[in-house]
């Protein structure tokens, strides 16, 4: 199963380029406050599955597999 992605690294790579542009002092405040960001939309989208689960998993709750599948899924990306 894939990990979450490494947003720590994603942003620090991002940002690689302020040093360049001669803004190197803001360089770790601005890689800090990307990787939040990319949480954040991260969190959002797995909120929105977790909906989209909640939502077929009502539709089958009498299924023998339901609470199974219904557990595996939550467990992912934590």
């Amino acid at each position: 199963m894939p990990e979450s992605p490494d947003f720590d690294q994603i942003a620090r790579e991002l940002s690689l380029g302020l040093a360049v542009l001669g803004v190197a002092a803001y360089r770790e405040a601005f890689a800090k406050d990307l990787a939040e960001q990319l949480r954040q939309v991260w969190n959002a989208r797995g909120a929105a599955d977790l909906a989209k689960v909640d939502a077929e998993m009502a539709a089958s709750a009498g299924h023998p597999h339901a609470k199974n599948l219904d557990r595996a899924l939550r467990s992912l990306d934590r």
